[in-house]
């Protein structure tokens, strides 16, 4: 015995559904009017969830929103939330400030590095942790690399090297300048 679709659509209406589906930029929306227009023609959910890449359960709340509001169901909201206002405050003075050399501000490094970027905020009296730097140079297009102290070569011949890498991150933050 086969299942019902579940939902009919007047010719109307699926006109109407096809139609926002050529003009909506928005892939999650775009999806949903097709999973439904699938639906109304006869297809399992399961069929349409693989084809639209979704689960059943996706294409049956897709029918039932627009069952219950019509196309505006289908539209995506706004993300609710706390906006971000450290970071917003923070993405002009990082790229002011990555114009300029770290040792300059007492770094030894010759390239920013995520945590020294956050110090830096936090003395401009912007309180932003490093992954949220990293997010706020993601927006930015910025991406750091990030570098590695370790000797080069082999592990085992570089007992010298590794001596001095081990010195240098003890005192590291010793030679930070001071104001």
């Amino acid at each position: 015995m086969a299942m019902s679709s579940g939902i009919f659509l007047s010719k109307a209406k699926s006109l109407q559904l096809e139609e926002f589906s050529k003009t909506t930029k928005n892939k999650t929306e775009y999806r949903a009017a097709i999973g439904v227009l699938l639906r109304s023609k006869g297809k399992t959910a399961k069929d349409a969830g693989n084809q639209l890449g979704a689960t059943q359960k996706q294409v049956f709340t897709w029918c039932r929103k627009f069952r219950e509001e019509g196309i505006k169901g289908l539209l995506v909201k706004k993300q609710t939330g706390r906006p971000a206002k450290q970071k917003n405050q923070a993405k002009p003075v990082m790229e002011e400030l990555l114009k300029k050399d770290p040792q300059m501000f007492g770094y030894l490094k010759g390239r920013w590095v995520l945590r020294d970027i956050s110090r830096e905020l936090k003395k401009e009296g912007i309180d932003l942790h490093y992954t949220g730097v990293r997010r706020a140079l993601l927006d930015l297009g910025i991406v750091l690399k990030s570098p590695k102290l370790r000797a080069p070569g082999s592990i085992n011949k570089n007992y010298r090297k590794r001596a001095e890498i081990k010195r240098y991150k003890r005192v590291s933050s010793a030679l930070l300048k001071k104001k």
